[in-house]
């Protein structure tokens, strides 16, 4: 028999129907039996695991059919020591059974850092070394020395703390900055309608110290700046450097600090004296001001001039937007 009548005879081609059947048979068994061990189409939402401690995350994605490995831990003020901080794959998200999930969690014990030897810089430059370490700025204390707004002592709760020494970050650096051997008066800033840490730094930045701090809402409710003593919106006010400045705070929720400070806008008094009319008018206009009564004294001539203004003229006196301003006036050879 010769090759072509044996692949044309029936024994073969009998055979090779079976073989063919056998596999496709198997091949199709195979792809049920990986569907099954596989679970093709069936998947399971990740879970949310954020807050949650190690242990109770283990929990949950045991009973999720997950597994876990912990990938990296970070440190986070703002979130509980030991809870979940971030998870790869993320909540939501659909995968196969038994993946695993990859855990960051936040470090129990505080990142520490050394400290930063800030004497003899000056307060600028101390105060952006303790930003870069990851410190804050405590109490300011000034004492007279020949270097002015320079750093003397630098300190931990009243303590002397020694460049070098492992602290943690956070921590509130107190200072002792020198304070010139003469008088050193510096301006209050304006404080009112700020929040309670955009007052601290401008205090500081202003070589003056927090005083008394009161709280008439929730502490913890937003706190803004509600009043403030000494007050610039009266009189512009002057401090010896490292003086106190005491603050009354209000929630920033329930409070409406706009019309609070619409109320307390003040402009300085301008001077008068001298001014035509027209003058005076153009001046109370240019800043914020109403004219009040006009009083012509002497015979009325068209060279009248300002001799006399109520509120009186104080170079660091100011007054409310709106204020109604009277004017004396009198002809200029009267003067």
């Amino acid at each position: 028999m010769t090759f072509r009548e044996f692949i044309l005879s029936k024994i073969f081609l009998r055979h090779l129907v079976f073989i063919l059947i056998t596999g496709l048979f198997l091949l199709w068994l195979t792809m049920e039996l990986l569907n099954v061990y596989t679970q093709h189409g069936r998947y399971i939402q990740v879970p949310n695991l954020a807050g949650l401690t190690l242990d109770e995350a283990k929990d949950v994605l045991r009973d999720y059919n997950l597994r876990v490995t912990v990938n990296d831990s970070i440190h986070d003020a703002t979130q509980a020591g030991g809870t979940i901080a971030r998870q790869d794959p993320r909540s939501g998200m659909e995968v196969k059974r038994n993946r695993r999930i990859y855990l960051t969690i936040v470090a129990i014990l505080p990142e520490q850092v050394a400290m930063p030897n800030l004497v003899d810089l000056s307060f600028r430059q101390a105060a952006a070394l303790i930003a870069s370490y990851g410190l804050r700025i405590g109490n300011l204390s000034y004492r007279p020395d020949i270097g002015h707004n320079t750093i003397l002592e630098q300190m931990i709760r009243a303590n002397p703390i020694e460049p070098g020494t492992l602290i943690n970050k956070g921590t509130e650096i107190d200072l002792i900055i020198g304070q010139g051997l003469g008088q050193n008066q510096v301006p209050v800033p304006l404080l009112i309608g700020k929040t309670r840490s955009e007052a601290i730094a401008l205090i500081q930045a202003a070589q003056l110290s927090v005083g008394l701090e009161d709280f008439l809402d929730d502490p913890a409710d937003n706190p803004r700046v509600y009043q403030q003593s000494p007050d610039p919106t009266l009189r512009n006010q002057f401090l010896m450097a490292g003086n106190t400045v005491n603050l009354v705070y209000r929630s920033g929720n329930r409070f409406d600090f706009e019309q609070h400070l619409n109320n307390r806008a003040t402009v300085k008094i301008p001077l008068l004296f001298g001014k035509t009319p027209q003058e005076v008018r153009a001046l109370l206009i240019e800043n914020n001001l109403t004219l009040g009564n006009e009083t012509h004294e002497g015979s009325v001539s068209d060279d009248m001039r300002a001799y006399r203004q109520h509120p009186e003229y104080d170079p660091y006196g100011r007054i409310t937007i709106g204020t109604k301003v009277d004017v004396w006036y009198k002809p200029i050879e009267e003067f």
